[in-house]
């Protein structure tokens, strides 16, 4: 008996010690949902996000499309107004709406500003990513901001934006083209989501530090793929403080070269990163395509329009693309050069312009606005004129090597940037100071070939230009001398040459810092044209700074048809220019009152 008692009591003990060893191990009841929460809550934010750009890009279409149906109406011109038409409504809405949202600003430094709306945008945007973040990351034990729940998704988060500050960042990119906005105006975007990117990194790496004890045996920092992430935050870290906007404007070309080194460093890092947990595809591999697909369509058109450099037959088709470079005085250059008769490009756009023999690297390029119109014609060559204000780095070593007696070869790769469309308006206002004629004498050029061709642009157009010497209207008086030659009556034109002279009218253009002494040759045999010009009965020289808001308040008083302002210039000229119009009309506009329209194309402006 007892030995059938001491083997049923063995017999019991191992049931019970097989069942203790078969017993499953704790499992974390958070985990699940963690995991969950991981993949989902950064898709929730690329929803968002590409709901906004739809929106936006849905105003910018039902915009335009509105613009080519009104395009041939005739207003009047009339300071009477009729009763309240609730129709107006949605226009009086959306005028009041950009007149506060991209006309009242606030300074960002001693030369930079932000309009309220790129202010609620960045806001905004902070907002929805650090929400996504921390929101629900109580565990179930009643840990709020449980270090595991927000750590590994802001990781998540921030390699899904890299797609996006990747695409703000390029010359060619959809949400430009979807938009309508510039891809310069959407590189301050790329720099603001570079920083929240920053800023979720190291959230990320924070949460992860903070319970050391539940990392497992390959996320230690002695494994090669967390060390990639160290790598990639302080890369990116680094990068944003040596790009900031005094560096930028101090040497563009020394900007480039950390710009490409850092971005270079990050990239690679942060794909080795997230290697180490299989997910390359939530921000590297769609970063890199990105990447190539802009780099791809600049080089089909850096091949397209300077093919002739590259052509081993044929020599003198490579001279004809060299540029002409003409000193018009110790601040600017006249560049003239020709490309091939299937370039293109619509007023007010802008090329990257590359001169091997006096760039400081290799693939060194800087932006240029084209100051003539693409007239269309079937010539065998298009004639580009810029007009460049020497500031140092690029244009400073331009200027000392300029010499009438030679030419430089130039690769020319373009055209970008996305000008106003100015079709359906009444009336179109042009404003300009120094260089910044290079923006609107195209627009101007574009408006009287359109009157002169019976196609309808406007009624009534205004270039305004502030300038130190009236004089310099020689620069371009052989482009604009022609246009202002048999106007249709179907068009009123005026233009107004500002002269200024003290010191603060000077900050109104760019061109005011040095003696005006025509040295290394100077400019320009354009003296009789430029007579002709001062003659005409629609130029009126003026000696001091235009009254803007006058102006306006005169023009928004007797027209009944939408009003495009245009302006390009220093920050004080594009300043003033907002406050002309900055203040909302609803009452009027309900009462038959123009809508007004900003396009501030202005060293780094917005568009309003």
């Amino acid at each position: 008996m007892a030995t059938i008692k001491n083997c049923l009591v063995h017999l019991a003990s191992s049931i019970q010690t097989s069942h203790i060893d078969a017993a499953p191990a704790p499992v974390d009841p958070d985990k699940a949902i963690r995991i969950a929460r991981f993949f989902s809550y950064p898709k929730q934010v690329l929803y968002l996000i590409a709901s906004f750009i739809a929106l936006i890009s849905l105003c910018h279409f039902i915009a335009a499309a509105y613009q080519y149906a009104t395009r041939k109406r005739v207003y009047q011109r009339t300071d009477a107004r009729t009763a309240v038409s609730l129709r107006r409504i949605p226009a009086a809405a959306a005028d009041s709406f950009r007149a506060i949202a991209f006309r009242w600003t606030i300074p960002i430094g001693a030369s930079h500003t932000l309009n309220l709306a790129e202010v609620g945008l960045t806001v905004g945007y902070i907002g929805v990513l650090l929400s996504w973040t921390f929101v629900n990351t109580t565990a179930t034990t009643g840990v709020r901001v449980e270090p595991h729940y927000y750590a590994n998704r802001a990781g998540t988060i921030a390699a899904s934006q890299l797609p996006i500050m990747t695409a703000l960042g390029m010359r060619n990119n959809l949400i430009s083209w979807l938009t309508g906005i510039s891809f310069d105006k959407l590189n301050y975007l790329h720099r603001m989501s570079a920083r929240v990117i920053v800023i979720l990194g190291w959230v990320h790496a924070a949460g992860r530090i903070s319970s050391p004890s539940r990392l497992l045996d390959d996320e230690v920092i002695t494994n090669h793929w967390v060390q990639c992430g160290v790598l990639a935050a302080s890369s990116l870290t680094l990068l944003c403080f040596l790009t900031i906007r005094p560096i930028r404007e101090r040497s563009y070309e020394m900007f480039l070269l950390i710009h490409f080194v850092f971005a270079f460093i990050f990239v690679m890092s942060i794909y080795f990163h997230l290697t180490g947990r299989n997910l390359v595809y939530y921000g590297a591999w769609p970063s890199m395509v990105v990447w190539g697909l802009d780099r791809f369509l600049r080089l089909v058109r850096l091949l397209v329009y300077n093919f002739g450099y590259l052509n081993p037959w044929s020599s003198q088709s490579s001279q004809n693309l060299d540029a002409a470079v003409e000193v018009l005085s110790p601040q600017f250059l006249r560049l003239t050069l020709y490309r091939p008769k299937h370039f293109h490009w619509r007023p007010g756009q802008s090329v990257y312009l590359s001169f091997p023999s006096v760039s400081t690297f290799p693939f060194e390029s800087h932006p240029f606005t084209i100051a003539t119109a693409d007239d269309g014609l079937e010539s065998d060559e298009r004639k580009l004129i810029f007009f460049l204000r020497v500031r140092g780095g690029f244009t400073e070593k331009l200027f000392q090597e300029a010499s009438s007696d030679r030419t430089y070869k130039v690769f020319l790769n373009g055209p970008y940037s996305s000008p106003p469309l100015l079709v359906g308006y009444q009336s179109v206002v042009l404003i300009a100071g120094g260089s910044g004629v290079a923006f609107t004498l195209p627009l101007f050029l574009d408006l009287i070939k359109r009157a002169k061709s019976g196609t309808h642009s406007c009624q009534k157009v205004f270039f305004i230009w502030a300038i130190r010497d009236a004089a310099h209207v020689k620069w371009i008086a052989d482009i604009l001398g022609p246009a202002l030659d048999d106007i249709p009556p179907s068009i009123s034109v005026a233009v107004k040459l500002h002269i200024t002279t003290t010191p603060e009218e000077e900050k109104w253009e760019d061109d005011s810092n040095e003696n005006d002494s025509e040295e290394k040759g100077g400019a320009s045999n354009s003296s009789q044209t430029h007579a002709r010009i001062l003659d005409s009965p629609l130029v009126k020289v003026e000696h001091g700074r235009p009254d803007l808001k006058a102006f306006m308040s005169h023009e928004t008083r007797d027209a009944t048809g939408g009003i495009s302002v245009n302006v390009c210039g220093t920050q004080a000229l594009v300043q003033a220019t907002r406050e002309a119009i900055r203040s909302p009309r609803p009452i009027d506009i309900l009462r038959g009152g123009p809508t007004v329209t900003l396009h501030v194309e202005a060293f780094g402006g917005s568009v309003s």
